[in-house]
């Protein structure tokens, strides 16, 4: 008899034990399915059961890949390369957390707890070897591997070797309307990024002001950043905190994982236009 797993209250479960009311509380969580071809699905509302067999990643509104997981190499929240003490085989899988530790095992369950609510807490639930079941936060999850995912030039490697991005120059347009674009570009802590910025975003309606890259001078502090100027050109690695780009042409990465930009501004929907942005990254060797 095939063995049928049930999930139904694992992602429940977890917001129960994981209290703490506002400290749960989450913007919704960026993350990108890497393939083990290399390609890669960014987007919100990344699902996965274990009883499904599939990643699902709403990459737009009109978009929303499902993916076989044999196909898919991990899933990165925003993390850093394989720690050196991965080492998976065979069908195990594995959760990285951002302070370094490795849970191996199965993956169980990707995703938020309340699936119409994309506010509500996101969870990682993995059964480890052990058999014990553990849930985290996203905020606490780097990546995780499924079977076969580990990538080339880590020891233990098991195949289906994906390769990172490496250095970059990379045109990306970020709409007036989007709070976050992904640039596709993964970016290490403290690495230089030389920027050019330019075109306009109208903010609201008639009579409102125009924003270049720099902002439209006041601030109000609903926005991602409430102390800039609002429509300045932000950044986000991975799900961290946003950041200030403005006018600056060269940055230091504050965190590793992909880079996002965005607008700061509180409400998006009646923007207009777009900025035109290039990154360079600093060559890395291959």
């Amino acid at each position: 008899m095939r063995r049928i797993v049930k999930l139904p209250s694992t992602l429940a479960l977890a917001a129960a034990v994981l209290t703490g009311g506002a400290s749960l509380a989450q913007a919704q969580v960026t993350a990108t399915a890497v393939l083990k071809n290399g390609q890669r699905h960014t987007g919100t509302n990344l699902a996965y059961r274990v009883d499904n067999r599939q990643v699902v990643v709403r990459t737009s509104q009109a978009e929303e890949p499902r993916i076989p997981v044999d196909q898919v190499a991990y899933v990165d929240f925003g993390g850093t390369a394989d720690p050196s003490n991965l080492n998976l085989s065979g069908s195990l899988e594995a959760v990285v957390l951002r302070d370094g530790s490795v849970i191996r095992g199965q993956i169980l369950e990707l995703g938020h707890t309340n699936k119409a609510d994309l506010n509500s807490p996101y969870m990682v639930v993995v059964r480890t070897e052990g058999g014990e079941e553990r849930r985290f936060n996203s905020n606490q999850v780097a990546r995780a591997y499924f079977a076969g995912g580990q990538t080339a030039g880590t020891s233990g490697s098991s195949g289906g070797a994906v390769t990172p991005a490496l250095d970059a120059s990379q045109r990306i347009n970020v709409s007036g309307k989007s709070q976050w674009t992904p640039t596709g570009i993964t970016v290490r802590r403290g690495e230089p990024l030389t920027i050019s910025a330019s075109g306009e975003i109208k903010i609201g309606g008639p009579g409102n002001p125009t924003a270049t890259p720099g902002g439209a001078g006041a601030t109000e502090a609903a926005n991602p950043l409430a102390a800039a100027p609002t429509g300045a050109l932000i950044g986000r690695v991975g799900n961290g905190r946003p950041f200030l780009i403005g006018n600056q042409t060269r940055i230091s990465a504050p965190e590793s994982g992909q880079l996002f930009l965005g607008v700061n501004d509180s409400h998006l929907q009646d923007n207009e236009g777009q900025f035109e942005v290039e990154i360079q990254t600093a060559a890395r060797r291959r």
